[in-house]
C-alpha cells in the first residue's frame, strides 16, 4: 500500500465518524492535518497532496436518482407477498377471513360539517372495549363525541 493509499484510508475513517455524527468535521480535518504532521505524511507526500487527499475524502456523496424512492417502494413491494402482485402480474392474495372491508359512513358532526369515522378510530374504541372496564370506555367515548354514533352501531352489528 502506497503513503498516499495509507493517508486516504485514514481520511475515509474519519469521514466515517463525521457521518455517523461521532466528530465534527472541523475537528476531524484538524486531527487529519495533526496526524499528516507527526506520521511523515506532510513530508512523504507535500501539503497540496495531503490536502487533496482529505477534501476527496469529504466530497459530497453524489446524489440519489431522482426516481430512487419510487424504486426503493418497488423493492419493498416485490418483498411483500400482499403487495407482490402489483408488480408480477399475480393475482391479488385473498383476504384472509377475519379481514373485513370498511366503508366509512358520512355522517355530520357536532360543529355541522362532514365526518367520516376512520378504521384506526374504531380499531382503539373496540381496543378500549375489550379491556372490560366501563368507566374508560365511557371516557373514551366522552372523547370522541363525533364518532360515538359510528362506534355504538359497530356493537349493534357485531
Amino acid at each position: 500500500m502506497s503513503v498516499a493509499e495509507e493517508f486516504a484510508e485514514c481520511c475515509a475513517a474519519q469521514r466515517w465518524f463525521v457521518d455517523e455524527r461521532w466528530v465534527e468535521k472541523q475537528t476531524a480535518v484538524d486531527n487529519l492535518q495533526l496526524l499528516a504532521e507527526c506520521a511523515g505524511y506532510v513530508d512523504d507526500l507535500g501539503q497540496d497532496e495531503v490536502q487533496a487527499l482529505m477534501s476527496a475524502a469529504f466530497a459530497p456523496v453524489e446524489t440519489l436518482p431522482s426516481d430512487y424512492a419510487a424504486h426503493l417502494v418497488m423493492r419493498w413491494e416485490l418483498d411483500d407477498e400482499r403487495d407482490r402482485w402489483k408488480w408480477t402480474g399475480e393475482l391479488p392474495p385473498a383476504r384472509k377471513s377475519g379481514a373485513q372491508d370498511y366503508a366509512p359512513e358520512k355522517r355530520v358532526g357536532r360543529d355541522g360539517k362532514s365526518y367520516y369515522t376512520t378504521q384506526a378510530t374504531i380499531e382503539a374504541f373496540h381496543y378500549v372495549l375489550s379491556l372490560g372496564n366501563r368507566e374508560r370506555l365511557a371516557e373514551w367515548l366522552r372523547n370522541h363525541p363525533n364518532d360515538a354514533p359510528a362506534l355504538l352501531d359497530t356493537l349493534e352489528v357485531a
